[in-house]
């Protein structure tokens, strides 16, 4: 945890997105620190008012599903689940092939994106 005059940050997106969930603000000057790293990479920090909610919970989101505290049923859990969750789809999506969707009249071509241009030719030809 960053601590300063009366602010915490936190470079963690979902810690920050349960954070607002529950209350957290969100420091109103520079709200966000985007910093360029020597090697390409950038690292964002997300910066809250101290005392306006939300340590518990970022505490929660920082541990082990193992090591937390909060009741089973509790929402934080819920949060942590769902952003996981939407966390593991993003990364199928990215990985996924791009097809392309080609119709002529009635018909219907499905050819991916990336198929050699001869393959992408021979099909073009049945249609």
């Amino acid at each position: 945890m960053n601590q300063g005059d009366g602010f915490w940050g936190t470079t963690n997106l979902k810690v920050a997105s349960v954070v607002c969930t529950v209350g957290g603000k969100i420091r109103s000057t520079d709200p966000t620190t985007r910093v360029m790293k020597d090697d390409g990479s950038q690292q964002v920090t997300f910066w809250f008012e101290a005392g306006s909610g939300g340590i518990t919970e970022k505490m929660e989101m920082e541990r082990t599903w193992a090591d937390m505290r909060c009741d089973i049923e509790s929402p934080i859990r819920y949060m942590r689940a769902v952003l996981e969750n939407r966390e593991t789809l993003l990364g199928l999506v990215k990985r996924t092939e791009v097809v392309r969707f080609i119709r002529t009249g009635e018909q219907t071509l499905l050819v991916a994106e990336n198929a050699r241009p001869e393959l992408k030719k021979a099909i073009l030809k049945h249609i």
